[in-house]
């Protein structure tokens, strides 16, 4: 208890008075980074020039180094989360305690959960709805603030210094407020109701906090007919737009597609279309790439297609199907290694047989890295670009569940925080300048 006390007053110390001092910290602490990796590649480059190795990078491999406790009631069902890499805050949607929850990604431990959600809402059958548990959505707005939906299609704006739910937002729907994203240029949030029939996107001013556009994926004015909610969404500062991965266009399963939204004219400009794909997960790269994660798998055994694709955020060309991973929900691109993770739970192989694991791409050559095994309950996932840890969500078998049920699950008791680190530092000789380059 003394340590979670010690460890809550220097963070809000942190994001209070001596924000400026963090912040050079952090700086100091990414130039003697920036140094530590041109040392070692010098010296890397030194040791295959007398040895005659090859100049190839060693791919990225994970191991599970902690397991975080959450406390309270434990960790059975939650939703997406996400790291703050100015505030060193990772932050969670957990509905089974109906919070969001605080961690210090450095020392991979609790700090405190802010209460006021509904959590986890049961249909008439004890069954879980979906739809109008919360919280779900979460994103830091000016290193100050957590926004995270709810399941009563609301917005809920958190003091990060106080720990304290100072407004509410509601988007005017009748199920949650989803997944969301943030126009730090104009101050602008989209938030998605992803359950709502039609699903529709919500932007809201973050100054004024208030609504001051919504737009319906109905299939007019330029909007794809999502047949099938919205999923995970991105603002890129390269370009000023947002990006919104669309499950389902019209009435086949198999046609998807990535839209993109104007947040000056609140319209869609284009839906760039993908196949057998049903999008979920959506993260931007390098060189103005987005990486898809791939909800669904397609075919029939020994045949079945699981994927996940990397597509051009201005042309909409693929640049990549990944066959290897797939049936991921949120994905995460990681500046700090240039690679993307996947939480792909429901990843299969060939003969459709589900293999949970966080998937692994590297962001430079679009290859497939592996990955450790993980849960079928990992669907959220996120990572620190300081320290390279990465972050996984993982929830508690259900008691009375038969026996061999979620066998890879790390934490099937209380559920936890699985944290993977590389086996091994990856260095790569691209800089940030080169790694944005365009490849349209």
């Amino acid at each position: 208890m003394m340590t979670h006390c010690h460890t809550l007053h220097n963070f809000t110390n942190q994001v209070g008075e001596e924000r400026e001092t963090m912040e050079i910290r952090q700086r100091q602490h990414r130039l003697a980074q920036g140094c530590a990796a041109a040392c070692i590649f010098v010296g890397a480059a030194f040791a295959m020039l007398i040895s005659g190795a090859p100049g190839a990078q060693a791919d990225e491999h994970l191991n599970l180094i902690a397991k975080i406790d959450v406390g309270g009631k434990g960790l059975g069902a939650f939703d997406i989360s996400y790291v703050d890499p100015e505030l060193q805050l990772y932050v969670l949607s957990d509905r089974t305690n109906g919070s969001v929850d605080l961690f210090d990604p450095i020392t991979d431990t609790f700090i405190e959960r802010v209460s006021g959600f509904k959590g986890v809402v049961l249909n008439s059958n004890g069954t879980a709805n979906n739809n109008l548990s919360g919280p779900d959505g979460v994103v830091t707005v000016n290193h100050t603030q957590i926004w995270a939906g709810d399941g009563d299609s609301t917005v809920k704006v958190i003091d990060i210094a106080t720990h304290k739910i100072i407004d509410v937002i509601s988007t005017g729907g009748k199920f949650r407020a989803d997944e969301m994203s943030l126009d730090r240029r104009d101050h602008i949030l989209a938030a998605a109701n992803n359950a709502d029939t039609p699903p529709f996107l919500t932007l809201i001013n973050t100054d004024t906090r208030k609504v001051i556009g919504r737009i319906t994926f109905d299939g007019t004015n330029g909007t794809p007919d999502a047949t099938n909610g919205l999923e995970q969404s991105q603002w890129s500062p390269k370009t000023g737009l947002f990006y919104v991965s669309v499950p389902q266009v019209g009435p086949n399963t198999a046609n998807g597609g990535m839209a993109v939204i104007d947040p000056s004219t609140q319209k869609v400009v284009t839906t760039f279309p993908v196949q057998d794909c049903t999008p979920a997960g959506l993260t931007l790269g390098p060189r103005h790439r987005a990486l898809l994660g791939c909800g669904s798998s397609f075919g029939t055994s020994p045949n079945v297609l699981t994927q996940s694709i990397v597509i051009n955020i201005v042309t909409g060309k693929i640049k990549a199907n990944i066959t290897q991973v797939g049936g991921s929900d949120e994905v995460w691109f990681d500046r700090g290694s240039n690679h993307y993770y996947l939480a792909a739970r429901n990843n299969t192989d060939n003969t459709g047989k589900i293999m949970p694991i966080l998937g692994v791409v590297d962001a430079e050559s679009n290859m497939f890295d592996g990955g450790p095994a993980t849960s079928t309950t990992a669907h959220s996932v996120a990572a620190d670009e300081l320290n390279r840890h990465v972050f996984v969500p993982i929830g508690f078998v259900p008691p009375g569940s038969k026996a061999g049920t979620d066998p890879t699950n790390p934490c099937p008791t209380h559920g936890c925080i699985a944290v993977y680190g590389p086996s091994r530092q990856h260095h790569h000789q691209l800089g940030d300048e080169m790694s944005m380059e365009s490849d349209h």
